[in-house]
């Protein structure tokens, strides 16, 4: 009993020294985050967009769309921790042609040099809706690096207003032989506007790439974030006249690679049966700081 009473003594002076502790930091003066302004910018301004104009509207066959393009630029920020942001350009062709499945080719897709990814949508639940994304069977190159394995579950929030993405990839270095192991994470939502009378769906979002090391005698195996991205996309339904999608992800940390660019830059959108688009990728340093329009 007197050790209990002891410990019961030690807590109640730890709450009060804790307590004591806060009330002398809540009076002292305040320094505000430097970039409190912004963020509270960029908060405002979606909760004020996002209110007159409803929830995104995008169908299944674009959610499956949206995720295969999410998974095909995230791969190539991987890419970059390790193999450079060198001016680099691609195609990508995305095909959703069912309401569950589509298709990204990348350079023409597995077996001709480049990439193919396979991307499933599941049933919707109450709660939302699961997008995985694999690579196709078969040799598949990003820029003549191999991508041993691409390993992508992604989700979206029941109004569609959320989407996340965390997937794995894996890529041969050839100098080496040996294959780095990435794993990627984003959190972004989506909101629309009617801005003369068609439809945008816009996002704003963060994404986080981590790189794998083993095990040691003092350390177990982990995935230790090495970058920081953001993104901004851009996305207009055809609805029988020209759709156009255009997403820019830009690269934060570390400050020396600041700057690293990818570009989707659509130039052909159909979604009258399906969900389809043509587009330019690129890859490429950008000038800091920052200026003029994203």
């Amino acid at each position: 009993m007197k050790t209990r009473k002891h410990n019961l003594n030690a807590i109640a002076l730890g709450v009060a020294l804790a307590m004591g502790s806060a009330s002398a930091l809540a009076a002292a003066p305040g320094v505000n985050n430097p970039v409190g302004t912004y963020a509270a910018a960029i908060a405002n301004t979606e909760l004020a967009l996002r209110t007159p104009d409803g929830k995104p509207t995008f169908n299944s066959y674009e959610q499956v769309g949206l995720c295969l393009i999410e998974s095909t630029v995230s791969m190539l920020a991987a890419r970059t921790n390790d193999f450079g942001c060198d001016k680099a350009s691609y195609d990508l062709k995305v095909d959703a042609t069912s309401l569950t499945t589509g298709i990204a080719e990348l350079d023409g897709g597995v077996g001709v040099g480049g990439t193919t990814l396979e991307g499933r949508l599941f049933p919707t639940r109450d709660i939302g809706t699961k997008c995985k994304v694999d690579d196709a069977a078969g040799r598949n190159l990003i820029g003549k690096l191999e991508l041993v394995d691409y390993d992508g579950a992604h989700g979206w929030s029941k109004t569609k207003e959320i989407f996340n993405s965390d997937a794995y990839i894996r890529i041969k270095d050839r100098q080496t032989g040996s294959i780095n192991k990435y794993r990627e994470v984003d959190i972004k939502d989506f909101f629309k506007r009617v801005l003369d009378n068609r439809s945008w769906e816009f996002d704003w979002g963060l994404e986080d790439i981590k790189k794998f090391r083993a095990a040691t005698t003092i350390s177990p195996d982990f995935y230790y974030p090495v970058q920081k991205w953001q993104e901004l996309s851009w996305y207009v339904h055809e609805n029988g006249g020209e759709g156009g999608l255009w997403v820019k992800k830009f690269q934060v940390i570390p400050r020396g690679a600041a700057g690293c660019t990818i570009r989707v830059n659509a130039y052909d959108v159909n979604n009258s049966t399906g969900f389809s688009i043509g587009a330019d990728v690129t890859v490429e340093k950008e000038p800091l700081p920052i200026t003029g329009s994203w």
